[in-house]
């Protein structure tokens, strides 16, 4: 009966859920073919005999098509039709085996069709190589790696080395009587250490460097064993790099400074390149990848720049990424780090020309301009808005239309180009966007608007702009799908005869259709597809999980597990909360906050790691700019300690017996496996992997013998792999061997007795947790999920816990160790895409490296930024002087590095408002290295008193020279020192010329520190928890004939707390002044008063936060020798609309703050006063990229003697 009722269920879910047509992709190197599939109900089968076809293996039909016979070279197998057994036959050893599918093949149209993982894991038993299983819908052909046993090696001897001088580098190279294949290295102090093993025989001895530039000398010592050499640097803070030379027995040690030395130049065709010397060896590869991806794009949208497109290296932050702008010119920066990863939030595959793809779409997409444009363009250049030139919008909409679209859409177009041109590697074929969507259905959260997105999602939600991303690539794989290509690309385009085409006319006039309508439809479209997917899902046993609790954590780190004490520790950043490592207590599911994390990555969040023996916990700062500090709290005497700065470390891991901490590090573009032993003094660079290869997520077992890892390679492939750690002390390399790359494999963890290792994969689509057992070599499914399951991390024999993938944040779940056995597969909707426009796959580029020969590039110059300074705008300008019409004109020059950056403002008053004696007007301001500025002003121009009653147009000459240093850049903490020498002519007025000076010609040197630890979370507009501090000295003196000598003293503090709610903060300042009295001197006196704000403004819309404003008060007029001030300011939560937009005009976020404010002072009238007001903002979006804020505030004074109130109306017109 039971049989029965098993095939009855079997028959109704084929009624309910009929097979689907589809197509799978496979991937031979830069090859990209399709073969027919179809899906029963989430198990994929293929086409058995394209498969073969296109692999290169030979197969045929007996006469009666009932077996298809597949031959290799020794061995061969037979399938038989309807019949689940397969014979596997070896020629050789004459020996025959049996295989059984978990799904008999069928006959269809004269092809065998096979279940995809039942084809792969038969080929894979006998073929030379591999297939991969990347997803359900993509396989991989890749090499057979086998396991390596290190051999016994030879014993070397340095046969001689040589030492050569670079500009900023020196290079020693080391010859040896064989091949060295491992050694590592470390800095002790600010001296190089390199172990070189089995290199014997050599005896002590020291040699002087020839160039003391960088290295002092080299020291060889001999040990039975290995090596030692000794570099002695005489620079704190450098680079080295360990490479083969021209022959396998020749070792290259490359020492430079860390990034602090000069700029180098290489062009193409198209490009130039700027880069320091220490990116020298990525320089040629990025040249051909950006020419590889140029040309084709050249094509696809029929552009061509007219100019060459600057690329900039940078080696600044531990993760990389790219950055696009086409205004003043075309210029893209790369940050050479490997990419930040995790969850197939980013598959790509060679990183580099990846990035590239994805940034030079940008340049075309916002770079094409109609020949009315391009006219415009030849006479101003492509201008950048500046808000004290308001007139710049207007030039900037006419020179630069297509970059003041929605920045979905300008994400979209990119992500579509980047997966196709990477063979599939790339987000509209990502695991991510699809667990994204169908989890957005699965929980029965509505789907956003286009205006939506840009003003609310992405700034409420814990995935902020990667919303824009996920949205926008959706959008336009649902316009592929039901369109076409063509007309995708043509809307993205923009052809000589456009006329400013808004984005919404254009793509009516191309699709036929409401803009709005076809959203809507979108949503409808992928709420199905999503549904059917769920549905399949649904048609085998879902995994039986238990929420630890109901609140989301946002991103989350690594967990670990102590088992003493049954707890959880994990970092999580989300929405509305700082980011902190946590306890979660496994008895109680309560929770409690450790350890700060101030600087967190948007994926990873922090890189953690906890010693249950000693209860320390390791983690790192610094995880979204800058280079990674490592830091360990000691839970027993609760003190931190900075064990290593500037590490640049990640991927944490600590072994529970040795307490080894090890990591990966990145450095030049590569990354590097560390091991630091206790006490944790030194830091060990024992294996560099080549540019490209990347490695991640580390976990060594209980006996630390053995490390797991994820590794990334260059093709696109990611494998869970093992390495016998124990090798490394024997002297042999360290070898890791892959044991699944199916299904973007990641976060590897140990089971508590080592026996097994578990992880996360997308194998069927979904991500779910695998089990290996180290004894059998027997990876199982565990889980079968609809949402995702992340960081599995065993915590009994029978229980897992993993972190559940919702729309708010990762939750951690309980659930049994047990086998799932069966995991339906799911559609991806980029690969509907390509089934329906095969045309894509000829988009698939040819590997930079094989185009190398045809890219022709110029010698390695010295980047010379004056030479390079060119002109960027120049527009003519209306603005205003006090009561006058300025007519003028805007100029910017600059190289493309800052370097040099000279803006000039110059005009003229032709017109007879007052008197003509006032008559010409300018300001220059030059700055080098944007640290060292010289200004020059003689009766400068304010643009906004052509509106406001209160002029800024200051009468007179105005020279100054200033430098801006940062004694601290580590964030969240910066201490900036800026002093200022300025010489004053021929001034009249002061404070908005409300104040009249009583000597005209006057010096005044001022000096500030300006300190912020400041922090804030996801959803904020402003600053929420820390300190700002600001200490000033002001020197004033006059006619040398006749000096005068005064001088002020001034200090603020202002603390940030969030209280009661989200986003609620509460802002206390206290500030005091003392200036040396000098009663014939009045204007450099305190003067307090007013909100500041005026009618039409450009300066921060909350000026009553200001040092001098006093609301309430009439401006300035509150004049004081000596102050105390006190401020408690409330900030309540930023009230955003979802969809409020009006004429085009989004309405962001509404802001309320109210305040009181008190003053003690030396003031002849007002000793004592208080106040209270409130302030309202109205946060206004328009041509998506541009800001204005609508304000309105009242106040209420009240001081010894008197009372007054003032209100005020502002309009910003754009954001700082």
């Amino acid at each position: 009966m039971k049989i029965y009722r098993l095939l009855l269920a079997l028959i109704l879910t084929f009624i309910a859920y009929p097979q689907v047509d589809t197509k799978i992709a496979i991937i031979i190197k830069d090859r990209y073919e399709l073969i027919d599939a179809e899906n029963h109900s989430g198990i994929i089968y293929l086409s058995l005999n394209d498969l073969l076809k296109i692999i290169d293996i030979s197969s045929d039909f007996s006469e009666d098509k009932k077996n298809l016979n597949v031959k290799f070279s020794d061995q061969s197998f037979r399938i038989t039709i309807q019949n689940p057994f397969v014979n596997i036959l070896d020629s050789q050893l004459k020996t025959k085996k049996i295989y059984q599918l978990p799904n008999a093949p069928y006959l269809k149209n004269n092809f065998v069709f096979v279940s995809s993982l039942s084809a792969i894991e038969l080929i894979n038993l006998i073929w030379d190589k591999q297939l991969v299983q990347l997803a359900p819908n993509r396989i991989k052909v890749i090499e057979k790696i086998q396991e390596q046993i290190p051999d016994t090696l030879p014993k070397l001897k340095i046969s001689k080395f040589e030492i050569e001088s670079e500009d900023e580098a020196v290079k020693v190279k080391l010859f040896f009587s064989g091949e060295i294949t491992n050694y590592y290295n470390f800095y002790r102090s600010q001296n190089l250490h390199l172990i070189l093993w089995d290199v014997i025989g050599v005896n002590d001895s020291v040699f002087e460097s020839p160039s003391e530039d960088i290295l002092d000398k080299i020291e060889i010592k001999s040990f039975e064993q290995f090596s030692e050499m000794i570099f002695y640097l005489n620079k704190e803070e450098t680079i080295t790099e360990i490479f083969k030379g021209d022959n396998k027995n020749e070792l290259v040690i490359r020492i430079s400074e860390r990034d602090f030395g000069d700029w180098y130049v290489k062009e193409s065709e198209n490009f130039k390149i700027i880069y320091r010397d220490s990116h020298s060896h990525l320089v040629n590869h990025l040249l051909n990848s950006a020419e590889n991806s140029l040309n084709r794009l050249m094509k696809i949208f029929n552009y061509k720049p007219d100019k060459k497109i600057i690329i900039n290296t940078y080696d600044v932050s531990d993760y990389g990424f790219g950055g696009t702008t086409t205004i003043p010119e075309n210029y893209v920066r790369i940050e050479i780090e490997p990419l930040e990863t995790g969850y197939e939030v980013i598959p790509y595959s060679e990183r580099f020309q990846w990035l590239l793809s994805h940034e030079l779409v940008h340049i075309i997409v916002n770079d094409m301009a109609g020949g009315f444009e391009s006219s415009l363009r030849s006479v101003f250049g492509k201008v950048l808005p500046e808000k004290n030139q308001p007139l710049s919008i207007f030039y900037s909409l006419l020179t630069n239309h297509n970059r003041y679209t929605p920045r979905w859409f300008q994400e979209a177009i990119a992500v579509f180009v980047e997966t196709w041109f990477s063979g599939g590697y790339g987000r509209l074929l990502g695991s991510f966007d699809e667990m994204y969507f169908r989890t957005l259905v699965n929980e029965g959260i509505n789907f956003s608007s286009d205006v939506e997105i840009e003003n609310y999602t992405s700034h409420t939600s814990m995935f902020l702009e990667n919303v824009l991303y996920l949205y926008g690539t959706r959008f336009i794989g649902h316009l592929a799908d039901k369109y076409g290509v063509e007309k995708l690309i043509e809307w993205f385009s923009l052809e000589s005869d456009d006329f400013y085409p808004s984005l919404q006319s254009k793509f009516e006039k191309i699709y036929g259709s409401e803009f709005e309508d076809e959203w809507n439809q979108f949503i409808k479209d992928e709420t199905e597809f999503q549904n059917q997917n769920i549905l399949t899902l649904k048609t085998a046993p879902q995994t039986q999980i238990k929420r630890l609790t109901k609140e989301s954590f946002g991103w989350i780190t690594k967990p670990s597990f102590d088992s003493r004490n049954n707890l959880l520790f994990f970092g999580y950043h989300k929405p509305s909360n700082l980011a902190q490592i946590t306890k979660f207590d496994l008895k109680t599911n309560l929770y409690e906050q450790l350890i700060t994390l101030p600087t967190p990555s948007i994926i990873q969040v922090a890189s953690v790691a906890y010693d249950e023996a000693y209860q320390q916990m390791f983690y790192t700062t610094n995880n979204n700019q800058l280079f990674r500090d490592l830091l360990m709290y000691d839970f027993n005497s609760k003190k931190e300690k900075l064990l290593f700065e500037n590490i640049r470390m990640g991927s944490l891991t600590i072994s529970p017996e040795k307490h080894e901490l090890w990591g990966v590090q990145h450095q030049s573009g590569k990354a590097v496996l560390i091991r630091s032993k206790y006490p944790y003094t030194e830091a060990q660079s024992l294996s560099a992997f080549l540019v490209g290869d990347e490695l991640q997520d580390l976990s060594i077992n209980k006996k630390g013998d053995l490390l797991a890892a994820t590794m990334h390679f260059s093709n696109g492939q990611q494998s869970i792999a093992i390495a016998d750690i124990k090798e490394i002390d024997k002297g042999n390399p360290i070898i890791f061997k892959p044991i699944s790359s199916n299904g973007t494999p990641e976060n590897p963890s140990w089971s508590l007795d080592g026996n097994y290792l578990y992880w996360n994969a997308y194998v069927n689509g979904v991500a779910n947790i695998y089990r290996y057992d180290i004894t059998t070599e027997e990876i199982i499914p565990l889980t079968n999920t609809i949402q995702g399951l992340f960081r599995p991390i065993e915590i009994s024999s029978d229980s897992l816990l993993a972190f559940e993938f919702t729309t708010n944040g990762f939750i951690p779940v309980v659930f049994k160790i047990q086998k799932t056995e069966r995991l339906p597969a799911i559609q991806y909707f980029g690969q509907r895409i390509l089934n329906k426009s095969s045309e894509l796959l000829k988009w698939n580029l040819t590997p930079a490296k094989e185009i190398a020969d045809s890219i022709k590039i110029s010698k390695e110059d010295s980047y010379s930024s004056f030479n390079s300074i060119s002109l960027k705008t120049f527009i003519p300008t209306v603005s205003g002087f006090q009561s006058r019409i300025v007519l003028g004109f805007y100029s910017q020059f600059n190289d493309p590095l800052l370097i040099h950056d000279l803006t000039i403002d110059a005009g003229i008053s032709p017109f007879k408002e007052t008197t003509n004696d006032i008559k010409y007007h300018l300001r220059l301001k030059y700055s080098f290295h944007q640290k060292l500025i010289i200004a020059a002003e003689h009766n400068a121009t304010d643009f906004y008193d052509l509106f406001n009653k209160r002029k800024r147009g200051m009468l007179g000459s105005r020279f100054a020279l200033g430098y801006n240093y940062f004694w601290i850049y580590d964030n969240p903490l910066k201490i900036k020192h800026s002093t200022e020498f300025s010489l004053y002519k021929d001034i009249k007025f002061i404070n908005d010329n409300q104040t009249e000076v009583s000597i005209p010609d006057y010096l005044i040197l001022k000096s500030e520190l300006d300190i912020k630890d400041l922090r804030k979370t996801i959803g904020s507009i402003e600053w929420e928890s820390g300190d700002w501090i600001r200490l000033s000295v002001l020197g004033y003196t006059s006619d040398p004939d006749n000096p005068k000598y005064s001088g002020q003293i001034m200090g603020e503090w202002d603390k940030f707390f969030m209280i009661f709610f989200d986003h609620n903060v509460l802002q206390f300042k206290i500030a005091s002044g003392y200036h040396f009295e000098k009663e014939e001197i009045p204007e450099t006196k305190f003067y307090f008063g007013g909100f500041g704000n005026r009618a039409i403004e450009n300066e921060p819309v909350k000026q009553y936060t200001k040092m001098f404003r006093f609301p309430g008060v009439p401006i300035y007029n509150i004049v004081a020798d000596k102050f105390v001030k006190v401020m408690i300011s409330n900030s309540l939560p930023p009230i955003r609309i979802p969809g409020a937009s009006i004429f085009g005009i989004d309405l962001k976020n509404i802001n309320l703050s109210v305040f009181s404010q008190g003053l003690y002072s030396d003031s002849r009238f007002v000793e004592k006063a208080i106040d209270a007001g409130a302030q309202i903002n109205f946060v206004l979006q328009h041509w998506y990229n541009l800001e204005t804020t609508f304000s309105a505030g009242i106040a209420k004074a009240w001081w010894n003697g008197g009372t007054d109130h003032e209100w005020f109306i502002s309009f910003k017109l754009l954001k700082d």
